[in-house]
């Protein structure tokens, strides 16, 4: 499998992280387990058609934990974060198009190096038993899903008017389990046969569940961490690059020193 990696061109922020990624994920192209990673020029507010991209979906106040703990009460998103997410959802509709799947990665995504057997395990378990949707990332960092399921969820989000009210993780989940009740619980469909159709990390993101219960996963910790299958990726940090979005609902020292924003990123100088 290939990945596309959605990086912001001439960001010096944003390249200074591809490049951090890429090495991490070196000995898994050496390896053969991911054939190669593929630049995909992000969407940002000086795209030329940013608001062409924006003005395709129904953007609502955010829910979102970290929004709403901060008290800040911002009623949008901002426009790095609507850049961000037009991004994803457009390797969303280029999934819906192509039979050929492809893992989708953000910039700083990072391969954690004691887990690169794991994630052998964990792509040999995609290609031979096809869960429809399969995210091994810290929240959006490394996630794939097949045609059907790409386009069902683009096609509700472009023509169905679905609420983009949180970030893109808590908005892929929810997408994944409108799909679930929609279409995969239906008789005639019996979720294609499939007794797994998610791959998805426990709330606190460190391990994998695997079956059909994607809220399960995203909204319940893990009770048995220690003997689960580690997540092999994270998100790498640096206190001095920061970050690239401007998460303006979140708390000041959430924005200050992202790197505490979670304990499983993987934070350098």
């Amino acid at each position: 499998m290939i990945a596309y990696q959605i990086v912001i061109k001439g960001d010096l922020v944003s390249e200074r992280y591809a490049a951090i990624s890429r090495r991490s994920f070196q000995p898994a192209i050496d390896a053969g387990i991911i054939s190669e990673i593929r630049t995909f020029d992000a969407i940002t507010p000086e795209s030329s058609d940013f608001q062409k991209h924006v003005n395709t979906f129904n953007w609502v106040p955010s829910h979102m934990k970290a929004d709403i703990q901060s008290g800040k009460n911002k009623n949008d998103h901002s426009e790095t974060e609507k850049a961000g997410m037009c991004s994803h959802w457009e390797l969303m509709r280029i999934q819906s198009e192509s039979n050929e799947r492809f893992f989708i990665m953000e910039h700083d995504t990072y391969l954690i190096p004691e887990y690169l057997n794991v994630l052998q395990v964990l792509i040999e378990f995609l290609l031979e038993e096809e869960p429809i949707y399969f995210n091994i990332g810290l929240f959006m960092g490394m996630y794939s899903f097949d045609q059907r399921c790409a386009k069902y969820q683009y096609d509700l989000l472009r023509h169905r008017n679905f609420p983009i009210n949180c970030g893109p993780y808590c908005t892929l989940q929810r997408l994944f389990r409108t799909y679930t009740t929609k279409h995969l619980e239906k008789p005639e469909v019996n979720y294609y046969g499939k007794k797994i159709t998610v791959v998805h990390p426990w709330t606190q993101c460190t391990t994998l569940g695997f079956g059909r219960e994607c809220g399960l996963y995203f909204n319940k910790p893990d009770l048995n961490e220690k003997n689960s299958i580690p997540n092999p990726t994270t998100q790498v940090i640096s206190k001095r690059l920061l970050v690239t979005q401007d998460h303006h609902g979140y708390a000041d020292r959430h924005i200050e020193k992202p790197w505490t924003r979670h304990n499983y990123f993987h934070v350098i100088e």
